[in-house]
């Protein structure tokens, strides 16, 4: 949990671009195949924030399947409202990653994405 608590943080504080390294390997494969480069996909994320003056916070615990995967869902506020989402997290490399998919076959293709 403290490494999405961290991840959330610097979206929080704005440093979106540090998140990059937090990008699984199929999430990365996945921006890459919709035509983007994950930086580049950050800063959009980054600007969007700014311009809604939005934050981030853990919603709910996070909950684990395995060992290798987990979802967290969190809230997403700003001046028109909030969102809760659930984001899938894959065990990569020693530590948790942002995912790609849900280990259930749940798209996680949204308008917010």
């Amino acid at each position: 949990m403290a490494e999405v608590e961290e991840m959330i943080g610097k979206a929080n504080e704005g440093r979106h671009g540090e998140l990059e390294k937090a990008l699984s390997r199929p999430l990365v494969e996945k921006i890459r195949s919709e035509g983007w480069e994950p930086k580049a996909a950050l800063i959009l994320v980054a600007r969007k924030d700014r311009e809604q003056g939005a934050t981030y916070r853990l919603s709910d615990v996070p909950r684990f399947t395995a060992r290798e995967y987990a979802e967290v869902e969190v809230l997403r506020t700003h001046a028109e409202g909030e969102k809760r989402f659930t984001v899938p997290f894959l065990w990569e490399e020693e530590e948790w990653k942002a995912g790609a998919a849900y280990r259930d076959g749940r798209s996680w293709e949204a308008e917010d994405f």
